[in-house]
């Protein structure tokens, strides 16, 4: 199924340029870390694997959306993720892509200190 390399459009065989924007089109699929949902294009900014997948892209998901970046979890309405076999990818506005990379790496990534067990303090 050919796509649009620039709105990232997917169309059926034969039709060689893009509806929307004259784009000649691609051969394959939209590649996996750029899908476009309904009229907005968005980028994986992080995949989550093993058995806590879900529960951490969920966690993620709110993360984002406390700091105002809509965000989506492909399959969430349907059963297209195993829990503990698929990976899990969270997908953002391109124009939010940057930042909600920063945003997951410093909650993710970052060590947190632990709350001091001192009742004095």
């Amino acid at each position: 199924m050919p796509y649009c390399p620039d709105c990232k459009s997917e169309y059926e065989e034969g039709v060689a340029k893009c509806a929307t924007c004259g784009t000649v089109l691609l051969p394959g699929s939209v590649p996996q870390d750029h899908v476009k949902l309904g009229e907005i294009a968005t980028v994986c900014v992080r995949r989550f694997r093993g058995p806590t997948a879900v529960m951490e892209a969920e966690l993620a998901r709110n993360v984002l959306e406390e700091e105002g970046i809509p965000c989506v979890l492909p399959g969430e309405v349907m059963a297209e993720v195993l829990p503990g076999v698929d990976i899990v990818q969270l997908l953002v506005r391109e124009e939010d892509a940057d930042t909600a990379t920063e945003i997951l790496k410093d909650f993710f990534d970052s060590p947190h200190p632990l709350p001091s067990e001192d009742p004095s303090v």
